[in-house]
């Protein structure tokens, strides 16, 4: 009979250690810097997260998701004195040409599966669903941790997409000047 508390302590924490935690991530410490590039050189900026979360268990990323506030796209290549030229690609970007933030304005990334890599088990191989314009797709990224316990997710992400996948492109000339790929360099803290 004495068998059955200590079973019972054994089930109980192991279900206390396989508990998960979701950490709030800090929009103010978390950033986001993009780069997209044309024929004849780029434009880099940044956008704001405005909410998400990170899921741990046992110390491990299992989920999470992030909002991504499109309506505060900024360049930052083109210098505040230069205020004409910085209007004008910022006003571009959030136009019906590509962004639409007036209509949509947010972006989404939902993780759906997580994978370790077997030589690098800190890296993860990430599937997520991304949201631009209302349209998903599913998106294959590699996070990179550097901190990870049951208070504080430190993270880095490169994420590239093609715009045209979703709806991020206007018709002309000048479109087809403009890569199609747009990169992402993402930092997540969460705690």
């Amino acid at each position: 009979m004495k068998i059955l508390p200590a079973i019972f302590i054994v089930i109980v924490g192991n279900v206390v250690a396989a508990q998960s935690v979701q950490l709030p991530v800090s929009t103010t410490d978390s950033k986001i810097i993009w780069t997209g590039t044309k024929v004849v050189g780029y434009h880099q900026g940044t956008i704001k997260l405005k909410e998400g979360f990170v899921k741990l268990q046992n110390q491990k990323l299992i989920g999470g998701y992030f909002i991504i506030d499109m309506r505060s796209i900024v360049s930052t290549d083109i210098p505040d004195t230069d205020s004409i030229p910085k209007m004008k690609l910022e006003s571009h970007l959030k136009s019906e040409d590509f962004f639409d933030v007036r209509q949509y304005s947010v972006a989404k990334f939902e993780i759906k599966e997580i994978r370790s890599y077997p030589d690098q088990p800190a890296k993860y191989f990430v599937l997520g669903d991304l949201t631009i314009k209302g349209i998903t797709n599913q998106l294959k990224i590699e996070i990179e941790p550097s901190t990870q316990s049951d208070k504080l997710f430190i993270a880095q992400a490169d994420i590239r997409f093609d715009r045209q996948m979703w709806g991020v492109a206007y018709k002309g000339l000048k479109d087809e000047l403009v890569h199609d790929e747009v990169k992402l360099n993402v930092i997540i803290k969460a705690r």
